[in-house]
């Protein structure tokens, strides 16, 4: 890594070309590896990236320079000073002391846990310290669940630590559309105040540890969110049953119960892959403990039917076991986990410190219900984030204050490097929490929150932080919760309480959840390949309005978003605005509406919420599955909407839905531009790009394309060919590598 080091009042200055557009600044009196390095959650610097200059550094289009008293960083588009003088200190932290409680915020009991911990609190500010960052007026964006209301965080002071029900996703992140986005690069607890103090001014408060933090560069959101999860992350990706529906049964439901519900799921032909057991499923009410049993009241597994953990991937499981029988069915099954285990003991392992702490990888006493048939675990953080004694030491030498947050990114971390490398399959876990870099390692959940308004904030925030693999509890009880669910990166339906099964919450709930989960199950190859992109770019699945267009109208829009490329979803509003520039087309109706107006919400009874589909959309769906085979499709229909004049490209990605070989390049791309001018609509869909592990030599397509009206021609490589035409819609089939024509 190319740096530039000055030494400034009596500490050092390094700035450091970290990788293109991204340099990292520090000012410490002794440079020490960070946890996010030692635990090797960060990428690596790029060796070569950028040059030194007289003063600074400059990296692609960021240079960032030596000033009196602090730095300057400018690209093309912006420059901007931050300082690192401290002359109000006293000041600043009075008004950060008053803004967060004294960072000692007030704790709610976590619902169900009926364990109590002692609180002690303690003075853990050791070294304050400020930088601030002069603005001009631009809004940002970030700071993971840093709203429930808005997405501009602007003229609001945060707390940058994990607090359950208040703040569970703590990304110290933020961007702006001027072409600039800035990281802290600390664990401990800290606050920013985003231009609430001074209009004019960005500052971030550290109560202890050095000033460290990142500076991005980019164009728009996005690129500056590519440049943000190339240092900290991209998302994983979720095996692909992940992304298909998770029931979570009730809190004292057992094995019978558990396939009743099964049954009863295939039998309405509702689709779902996964079943999640509370903690029920325990013998030891709430057991935080590495000895767990099951409850065999509840689910009888003794050990006489059991695998050992050296016999998972060699035997067949024992027959007679309602996991077996799940799975013989298409059924996954998690089971929650109560946790407020030190995961740094075996993060000190791993890297390279071989003292035996006196206690095991928090993973290993879960293989053997790996072996008992569970495909993933809900990881509660419970008294990870609910923990309250700050006196805490640490196997790593460090406090409550420093570990807190980066706790629950360690247990992702921990989980996915524990069954990943037990059983070489993708992991599928989900936490309520997570701080800097969780997207790697987990799914996420808006935790006990509900399915309501504030939920699908708290998502476009996340996604505005680099986290994608994000869902809520689902409300089954109102029509606008179950609408934007089933329209979020991964879905659950959460009956813990009991009664909130589709066929328990009334005809019409039951009917509308049935018709959007067939539809997710439909689109599944859209949102699969959303997720890899999300993986490869940075850019989730949920997309709030900033991160696609530039219309002052969308800047702070919390009532619709893009879900993937090209689907607009309305929630929570009796109105939706069509953003300009383009034609959308009424998912319900077929109506097509010009962009650039707001339109009164006129949903079917039948139906929760607005959905528009993109003028040139395309949208690739399989045929109806109760459940996720994970197998790659021989046929695939793509439903094309060239509705008025238009020239767009979409890739569809695809892999083998389960392992990590994605990680190795190990990823298909399709390549399909969909073109319409007057009455010639052109469709031209490649040879799949790449390879992977089952993927089948060739590829067959069904094309229904909005035409409005019947065509007078159909052509595939010039020679014509045979069409339906149904209501508004032409249909005809091709395989990959071909060109189809309609004429008008």
């Amino acid at each position: 890594m190319k740096e530039f080091t000055y030494k400034l009042n009596g500490l050092t200055l390094s700035l450091g070309a970290y990788a293109e557009n991204v340099v990292r600044v520090r000012l410490c009196a002794e440079k020490r590896e960070t946890l996010f390095e030692r635990y090797k959650i960060f990428t690596p610097p790029e060796e070569e990236a950028g040059v030194c200059l007289e003063n600074g550094v400059k990296c692609g289009n960021l240079s960032v320079t030596l000033t009196e008293g602090g730095i300057v960083f400018e690209t093309p588009k912006v420059k901007r000073r931050i300082s690192f003088v401290n002359d109000k200190l006293s000041e600043k932290r009075a008004f950060f002391d008053a803004k967060t409680s004294n960072f000692h915020p007030e704790r709610k009991q976590i619902v169900g846990d009926e364990t109590n911990t002692e609180q002690v609190a303690s003075d853990f500010i050791r070294d304050p310290k400020y930088f601030t960052l002069e603005t001009k007026g631009e809004s940002f964006y970030g700071l993971g669940e840093s709203n429930v209301d808005r997405l501009i965080l602007n003229d609001k002071t945060y707390l940058m630590r994990v607090l359950y029900t208040k703040s569970e996703i703590v990304i110290p992140y933020v961007m702006s559309k001027a072409g600039y986005a800035i990281s802290c690069n600390t664990t401990f607890w800290h606050a920013v105040d985003v231009c609430q103090n001074d209009p004019r001014e960005l500052c971030w408060y550290l109560p202890d540890g050095d000033i460290d933090f990142f500076i991005y560069a980019g164009d728009t959101l996005k690129s500056l969110l590519e440049r943000f999860t190339c240092v900290t992350g991209r998302c994983m990706v979720l095996p692909k049953w992940g992304y298909g529906l998770m029931f979570i049964d009730q809190y004292n439901a057992d094995q019978f119960e558990v396939m009743r519900n099964a049954a009863t799921f295939r039998e309405k032909k509702i689709p779902c892959d996964s079943f999640s057991l509370e903690p029920g499923w325990m013998a030891k009410r709430y057991d935080f403990s590495v000895e767990k049993k099951w409850n065999t009241d509840r689910f009888y597994i003794c050990d006489w039917m059991r695998r050992t953990e050296d016999e998972f991937t060699a035997h067949t499981p024992y027959q007679r076991m309602f996991t077996t029988a799940l799975g013989r069915y298409g059924f996954k099954l998690l089971l929650w986990l109560c946790c407020k285990y030190d995961f740094t003991a075996n993060q000190e392992n791993r890297a390279g410190n071989e003292t035996d702490f006196g206690f095991e990888p928090w993973f290993k006493h879960l293989k053997t219900f790996v072996c008992d048939g569970a495909s993933g675990f809900k990881m509660d953080p419970c008294k990870v984030i609910d923990s309250a004694n700050e006196d805490r030491v640490y196997a790593n030498g460090r406090g409550e204050a420093e570990m807190h947050s980066l706790q629950t990114t360690l247990y992702g971390k921990e989980m996915y490097e524990g069954y990943s490398e037990y059983t070489h399959l993708r992991p599928m876990h989900h936490i309520s929490g997570g701080y800097t870099s969780i997207q790697k390692y987990s799914a996420c959940t808006t935790g006990d929150s509900g399915g309501r308004y504030k939920t699908l904030v708290w998502i476009l925030n996340s996604g505005l932080s680099g986290v994608s693999n994000i869902t809520c509890d689902m409300d089954i009880f109102g029509k606008e919760t179950i609408h934007y669910c089933f329209f979020s990166a991964w879905c659950e339906l959460d009956s813990w309480s009991g009664y909130s099964h589709p066929w328990w919450a009334g005809d019409e709930n039951e009917k509308l959840f049935t018709f959007y989960d067939r539809l997710r199950y439909r689109i599944l190859p859209y949102i699969y390949s959303a997720a890899i992109n999300a993986h490869l770019s940075g850019t989730p699945i949920v997309r709030a309005m900033p991160l696609e267009f530039d219309e002052e109208r969308l800047k702070d829009e919390t009532h619709e978003y893009m879900f993937g490329d090209n689907l607009l979803v309305g929630s929570f509003s009796d109105k939706i605005y069509l953003p300009a520039g383009e034609s959308w087309i009424d998912a319900w109706t077929d109506g097509i509406y010009d962009g650039g107006q707001e339109l009164d919400v006129s949903v079917p009874e039948d139906r929760g919420g607005p959905l528009f589909i993109r003028n040139g959309a395309v949208i690739p769906t399989q045929a109806e599955k109760l459940f996720t085979d994970c197998r790659d499709d021989e046929y695939l229909t793509l439903q094309l909407y060239p509705a008025q004049d238009c020239d767009r490209e979409y890739v569809l990605y695809e892999d083998d839905g389960k392992t990590q070989k994605y990680l190795d390049g190990e990823i298909a791309r399709t390549n399909i531009r969909l073109s319409r001018r007057a009455n010639r609509i052109q469709v031209d869909v490649s040879a799949r790009l790449g390879s992977f592990e089952g993927m089948q030599p060739e590829r067959k397509y069904r094309l229904k394309i909005l035409t409005g009206k019947k065509p007078t021609a159909a052509l595939v490589d010039s020679v014509p060919v045979g069409f339906e035409y149904d209501e508004y819609y032409t249909s005809l089939d091709m395989s990959m590598g071909r060109r189809a024509e309609i004429i008008l």
